[in-house]
């Protein structure tokens, strides 16, 4: 309860002093710019992933290398080596 207390007080400091105001609210501004730049660069990794995937995915069952699917699965360092092995080198 202090601290909420204590917090309230810097908040009216804060809204009574302009300078302090605007200084406050650039600070929230950069740091929600900042929150929104990390989820978009997320939100991309994921969709390049999957893109990667599906694409590796596609090839192996074109290929009818069904057992290669199957253990890439779950098997990362073999993912990675097909990935690196059948996927066009402009995919990102």
């Amino acid at each position: 309860m202090q601290q909420k207390t204590l917090i309230l007080k810097v908040l009216q400091v804060i809204s009574q002093n302009r300078q302090k105001r605007l200084e406050y609210e650039a600070r929230k501004k950069s740091i929600r710019d900042h929150n929104q730049f990390l989820l978009e660069a997320e939100q991309r990794g994921i969709s390049i992933g999957e893109q990667r995937i599906n694409a590796l995915n596609t090839i192996l069952i074109d290929s009818n290398r069904i057992d290669e699917l199957k253990r890439a699965a779950t098997d990362k360092v073999l993912q990675t080596q097909l990935m690196d092995e059948l996927l066009p080198k402009d995919l990102p």
